[in-house]
């Protein structure tokens, strides 16, 4: 009876190629933790050439008795394909606007838009190139998609190639039952395991994720004042992954302005380190809707793992949660259940008028100051809080100081290769809103609204 279970496991899985074993860092620190010969074999087993074609071993998101894979061929695929994938490193710009005025772009590149959506520029955002153009004024524009199904045409002096291996992490992955994952591995080699030491293996590795996970007590809820002392990356415990990217973690305590003096209906949901309480691993935004709902935004983390966290603690609340962790100004979230809820809109009411200064918002990025609210759906009195310094950024020009040269199509030169006049060969003029300064103070964001 086992020798069959054994045949259909190793079926199941096609264990037939040779590749070396590889496993994540959370996948060996597990590992690491539990004191069992079969936790040992597994280590020494790793980064040997074994006949498995199933590889690249993590722990699951959102279960404590699973590990995921991807087959080792999908994996080779990744790694060996001529597919180019980039970071966007840019802030303020860099990107195309969903205009008429780069439609000869567009076209070259095959790319699709509508005018009413915002082209996908979420920062440090892993995607994938579809096509590239070189213009006549020599700059080269890429169109990306990432696998959120976000989209966008990039300037390439703003995208960081990278290295493809660290998508097999994120691509065609699956998930089966860790023991029988660990039977599946033993099988290859020749040392013998009884069933009782599996399933001491299983139970411990069960009690680590669990433990793991029963971190709830580190959260906290904060409001006012505290919100700005948490963004500040010297109360971080470390300063990596995207909470250390974060553009808001070396800035000024008046950039919060917006969140401070919202205390009824702004929050700071934050994770604190273990070893130091005084420092955080984590932090997302906390909103009450206008409907009373409760809100948690974008999540920022030192650890990746850390994220589901959030999102556990954010279901034991009953709170929504964004479906996809970016900074999309998206209405679709998770509710009860994990459930994805497809809203026409998210909107928040805040004290009416203007701020001492403004963050840079993930998903309620639709500012405005005559009705008090921000909302996920931009309207022709609103403004988009997306810039990196604190300030109002100019619609007109997305922050640029410059638009659009219309009379050459921002080539700078005309099909009988004579310089633009109006833009002197550069493909842009200066913007006539903010006179190129690329943002509004009150005063003038104030006469801008008022001449719409």
């Amino acid at each position: 009876m086992v020798q069959k279970y054994t045949e259909f496991i190793n079926e199941s899985l096609n264990l037939i190629l040779e590749s070396d074993i590889v496993y994540s860092n959370q996948f060996r620190k597990v590992l690491t933790k539990i004191d069992s010969k079969v936790s040992k074999k597994l280590l020494d087993i790793e980064n040997e050439d074994l006949p498995v074609r199933t590889n690249f071993f993590d722990v699951a998101t959102d279960s404590n008795d699973k590990v995921s894979f991807i087959p080792d061929a999908r994996a080779q695929q990744i790694i060996e394909s001529k597919d180019k994938y980039y970071k966007f490193i840019g802030n303020n710009g860099g990107w195309l606007n969903h205009r008429k005025v780069n439609q000869r772009i567009f076209t070259a590149l095959s790319y699709e838009y509508k005018e009413d959506e915002e082209p996908y520029h979420e920062r440090f955002e892993i995607g994938k190139e579809v096509s590239r153009v070189t213009t006549k004024s020599d700059r080269t524009y890429v169109y990306i998609e990432f696998k959120n199904g976000g989209k966008a045409v990039f300037n390439i002096n703003k995208l960081e190639e990278q290295d493809n291996k660290k998508e097999v992490w994120n691509k065609f992955r699956q998930e089966i039952k860790v023991g029988r994952a660990t039977r599946a591995l033993l099988q290859i080699t020749k040392d013998e395991f009884t069933t009782k030491e599996i399933e001491d293996f299983v139970n411990l590795f069960k009690s680590i994720i669990d433990k793991s996970n029963g971190i709830f007590a580190q959260f906290d809820i904060v409001k006012g004042e505290e919100i700005a002392h948490w963004y500040s990356f010297r109360n971080y415990y470390k300063r990596r992954g995207n909470l250390g990217n974060s553009c808001m973690a070396n800035v000024s305590d008046d950039y919060f302005d917006i969140y401070v003096k919202n205390p009824d209906v702004c929050n700071l949901v934050i994770l604190r380190s273990k070893e130091n309480e005084d420092k955080i691993m984590g932090r997302a935004l906390l909103w009450t809707l206008n409907d009373g709902k409760k809100f948690m935004d974008r999540i920022y983390t030192v650890n990746d793992s850390d994220i589901s966290l959030f999102k556990d603690y954010s279901m034991v609340n009953g709170w929504y949660y964004k479906r996809y962790n970016d900074s999309r100004a998206s209405a679709e979230i998770m509710g009860k259940d994990r459930v994805m809820l497809s809203l026409d809109v998210l909107t928040v009411d805040i004290t009416k008028g203007y701020y001492e200064g403004y963050p840079y918002l993930d998903t309620l990025k639709s500012f405005n100051p005559i009705e008090g609210t921000l909302s996920t759906k931009s309207s022709s009195k609103s403004f988009h809080l997306e810039s990196t310094y604190g300030d109002l950024m100019c619609p007109e020009c997305g922050g640029e100081g410059s638009t659009y040269c219309s009379m050459c199509d921002g080539e700078g030169y005309h099909d009988d290769d004579t310089r633009c006049t109006d833009c002197n060969g550069r493909g842009s003029i200066t913007c006539s809103v903010c006179y190129g300064n690329g943002s509004l103070n009150a005063k003038s964001a104030a006469e801008y609204l008022a001449s719409r």
